[in-house]
């Protein structure tokens, strides 16, 4: 009993890390928001499952357990109903069908496999994982297979049920602390990324985040060869508002316009604050013809914006934007023609829209 126990732990183990970090390369949270992807960790789950049955422990002479209806808890509380009934349905067609083939004791596995997925729909699904609620669906999934074994087992029953209840406890214990291990650890390497990647006062993305995300977009348009527009942004006389009303009021006519920027395009295009005051913004899917209402109106959204500095002045700015679009201009051209085109805008009176011809 101890090796297959061992076994399942270490099954356990090697599935919740490796399946975590699957996870988190693939089925990123916008991803798992569209239906068809909820039944992915289902039917990895519900595999799971199958393995955990095939390396059951014994818990008596004539009695072998496994952590089945761990699966279901699991893919319940990642994937919610649909990952749940894929990974129950996939359990119970191996319990009836390739384990020991129908009986009496193969259906009530099946049922309960099932059931376990009504006490998970309950009490997790949905729902911000405590140890209160994964406590009380342990209890009850546990309570239910103890019933099972209660009308299969024919000697030494109370034993072998109170020994499963320990087993199995035990074991789901362990899986909450590893799934909650395992979100931190995520959660954590998510907010390094973030602060690796973002620019600190306007929270857009870095300048060394927009050139990884510029070699990462060249390398798709080769491929799709689908157009986009590389906007290059310049405040207007910043220096002066700078020196007339300090560095901290220039830190919030920065982060103010980081602000404007977001509303005046789609949250699929790219925004990143190139350094000082210049801004970068690749706009997605947007030709020559496009780009220049697109630019025009992101200039007048800011000329008649407000900005309130930190002594309640009123401020208006007006900003200097230079375009360069593929495939009218090479790839690797394309941040160098947006650079010149902004120079053009300036020098021929600032707060206005050039393109590169």
């Amino acid at each position: 009993m101890f090796e297959g126990l061992v076994n399942n732990f270490t099954i356990l183990t090697t599935f919740l890390f490796f399946g975590n970090m699957v996870r988190s390369k693939y089925l990123t949270e916008n991803r798992m928001k569209r239906k068809s992807n909820h039944i992915i960790p289902g039917i990895v789950l519900g595999l799971f499952g199958v393995v955990l049955m095939y390396f059951s422990f014994p818990i008596s002479n004539t009695v072998f357990a496994d952590f089945r209806q761990l699966p279901i808890l699991i893919s319940v509380y990642l994937g919610g109903g649909t990952a749940g009934v894929a990974t129950a349905i996939i359990i119970s067609i191996y319990r009836l069908f390739f384990l020991s083939g129908i009986n009496m004791s193969s259906e009530l596995a099946a049922i309960n496999a099932f059931v376990t997925l009504g006490i998970a729909m309950i009490l997790i699904r949905g729902r911000k994982l405590s140890f209160k609620r994964w406590g009380w669906s342990l209890v009850l999934t546990m309570m239910t297979a103890s019933t099972i074994f209660a009308i299969t087992i024919q000697e030494d029953k109370w034993f072998s049920i109170a020994l499963f209840s320990v087993v199995y406890i035990l074991g789901g214990v362990f899986t909450y602390y590893m799934l909650q291990y395992l979100k931190r650890s995520d959660d954590m390497l998510r907010l390094m990324s973030e602060a690796a990647n973002r620019d600190f006062l306007t929270g857009l993305f870095n300048s060394r985040a927009f050139e990884a995300f510029m070699e990462q977009k060249s390398i798709v348009t080769l491929h799709s060869n689908t157009p986009f527009t590389l906007l290059m942004v310049d405040i207007d006389h910043f220096k002066c508002v700078n020196d007339t009303y300090g560095h901290p009021a220039g830190d919030v006519v920065l982060a103010d316009l980081a602000e404007v920027l977001r509303d005046s395009f789609r949250p699929n295009d790219h925004i990143a604050r190139k350094g000082g005051e210049e801004f970068v913004v690749v706009v997605d899917r947007c030709n020559h013809e496009q780009i220049t209402m697109i630019a025009e109106r992101l200039r007048r959204n800011v000329e008649d914006h407000v900005f309130r500095l930190p002594d309640g002045t009123d401020l208006h700015i007006t900003i200097s934007v230079g375009c360069a679009t593929y495939p009218d201009v090479m790839l690797e051209q394309l941040l160098e023609k947006a650079d010149q085109a902004l120079y053009q805008a300036k020098e021929s009176g600032r707060n206005r829209v050039c393109i590169c011809a």
